[in-house]
């Protein structure tokens, strides 16, 4: 895009967006241009045939600005895989697959801009450093499992690298579809490391003792709210005496839904109090209501593997929800997480509560990267805050990085997933502007460098870190996603008129339905595995365990 191709696609996005929050619902352009180019919705038709021809056309290594926080993290993560330290992961991985230079190595990335990172960054650097090719076979999320699943039954060898959500690791780990790293890692790895992991994210590979991958996407819920908003002297004067409380972060549901349905009141309909993602069948609801019913005290199954939705915290927690609902902006249910980015970015919604993209999208970091220039401007860069989400954040969805069994190349493969999960290497690539990999690292938390991309860059990581120390984690376990899609068929029901008990009972007939399926001895060993790890309840959080990290 030229600079008036810019303005003149800004101008449009703006028009359409003031038209979506008027409730003239068939002015979707915005939602679809934006998901697309972002790949979080599926693409189609001539836009999705231009980008994939683009994607799949970056096949060189692409530096920063060497004068640049991305620049010199580039740099550093470059040295020290060619030079060292000689101790290092990152060295230590370059110089032991010199030896299989020529191989070419597939692995599956999540289609869209998740893809970028091997192609244009982490992919051409390993080429240049070991000779060893890369290929990147772009999937849509469900199918990041299902092929992988197709193949080892097939036996095709397809795949050496797998992209896949921690939920996933007990179901292919019992398969046989992955491979245990545990001896590679006593072979290869520097295994200080390993301690380099938020605690809330170390054990999420780990499953009968064993390590399973290298987890790679600190997808922690946080909320982002306007400053600007928050601080104004007339909102608070009237916060505090509607309230009898100062106006900040809410710290509860029920604050929350109040200063939402406040700010909506004093400002709409220029500005929204908030925003939801609540699409059927976009990622969201299951996370929104499982955040927040285990905040409430909500358990998933009791000791019979019987679920317990339907409960005083189930009830409470869909009120929460409903109460947060008809606080926020026009068309709220049909919001998926893009469509929201939208609106916060062009200033129509005081606080939302999202992935970590959000952050970097809001400070216009993101909009820097030629790949996704078209990302609407950021209207309110210098003036969003950062707080932890009430309760519990949810750390929804995110990535391991996991060695396919009928890998021909197994210990190359092994090879790469260190040396691009190592602290140096992963720090340049949660940078990139472009990629959607988020922080998890300690190392990443604390970095002068990534607290240097934009003002309040260091504010940000602090505050992943802290929500991290008190995160929830998704169900690790099979049957996830039937369980996940039950909540989410609950929630829509509700959104649209249906009593909320008869709803929660409903899906908890899902849930056991789904458990016998599964077979609920089975499930019962799974869940317990589950339980075992910090995140897994709102009773031992990180923080609850005491392992919270300070920065």
């Amino acid at each position: 895009m030229n600079e008036q191709q810019k303005r003149d696609f800004q101008a449009g996005l703006e028009e359409e967006v003031d038209a979506f929050l008027r409730g003239e619902h068939t002015r979707r352009i915005f939602i679809t241009r934006f998901g697309q180019m972002i790949g979080m919705l599926a693409a189609s038709g001539p836009m999705l045939g231009m980008m994939s021809d683009w994607a799949l056309a970056q096949q060189k290594l692409e530096l920063a600005d060497p004068s640049s926080p991305l620049g010199q993290a580039q740099a550093a993560a470059l040295k020290s895989s060619s030079e060292g330290p000689a101790e290092g992961s990152a060295f230590r991985a370059t110089q032991a697959a010199k030896q299989y230079s020529g191989i070419t190595l597939n692995m599956t990335y999540e289609a869209g801009l998740q893809a970028l990172d091997p192609r244009n960054f982490s992919g051409p650097m390993w080429e240049q450093l070991t000779g060893i090719k890369s290929n990147v076979v772009e999937l849509s999320n469900p199918d990041q499992y299902s092929k992988a699943v197709a193949e080892h039954i097939a036996g095709s060898g397809a795949y050496d690298i797998l992209d896949i959500s921690p939920a996933w690791t007990p179901s292919l780990a019992d398969g046989g579809v992955i491979a245990p790293l545990d001896d590679y890692i006593a072979k290869h790895m520097n295994m200080a490391d390993l301690e380099d992991y938020h605690p809330l994210y170390k054990a999420l590979p780990t499953y009968k003792g064993k390590i399973w991958g290298f987890f790679d996407d600190g997808d922690m819920f946080a909320l982002y709210y306007r400053k600007d908003i928050f601080e104004d002297p007339k909102m608070m004067e009237a916060y505090q005496a509607k309230f009898s409380r100062p106006l900040g972060p809410p710290k509860t549901w029920e604050e929350y839904a109040e200063t939402a349905q406040f700010i909506t009141d004093q400002m709409a309909p220029n500005v929204y109090g908030a925003g939801h993602f609540r699409k059927a069948g976009s990622p969201g609801n299951q996370f929104d209501f499982l955040q927040q019913y285990r905040a409430n005290g909500g358990k998933l199954f009791d000791d019979n593997m019987k679920a317990q939705l339907a409960s005083e915290a189930g009830l409470k927690t869909l009120k929460n929800m409903q109460a947060a609902n008809a606080a926020s902006i026009p068309g709220n249910n049909e919001l998926d997480a893009v469509s929201l980015w939208a609106a916060f970015l062009t200033g129509k919604v005081a606080m939302i509560y999202s992935w970590p993209p959000t952050g970097r999208m809001a400070a216009n970091y993101s909009q820097s990267a030629t790949a996704i220039n078209f990302i609407p401007q950021s209207q309110i860069a210098g003036k969003v805050g950062y707080a932890v989400v009430p309760g519990n954040p949810e750390h929804a969805t995110g990535f391991n990085k996991a060695l396919s069994a009928d890998s021909a190349n197994l210990e190359a493969a092994y090879l790469f997933m260190q040396w691009v999960t190592s602290p140096p290497v992963s720090l340049a690539r949660v940078m990139l502007p472009y990629a959607l990999r988020d922080p998890y690292r300690l190392s990443h938390f604390k970095s002068d460098l990534y607290a240097g991309l934009f003002p309040s860059a260091k504010e940000y990581l602090v505050n992943l870190n802290n929500s991290a120390n008190v995160g929830l984690l998704d169900p690790i376990m099979p049957g996830a996603q039937d369980y996940f899609l039950s909540v989410d068929r609950m929630c829509t029901a509700v959104w649209a008129g249906g009593d909320p008990e008869a709803s929660l009972k409903t899906a908890a007939s899902e849930w056991d339905a789904t458990t016998d399926r599964l077979g609920a001895e089975t499930q019962k060993a799974f869940y317990a595995e589950f339980l075992k790890l910090p995140g897994a309840t709102a009773d031992n959080t990180v923080e609850k365990l005491g392992m919270a990290v300070k920065l």
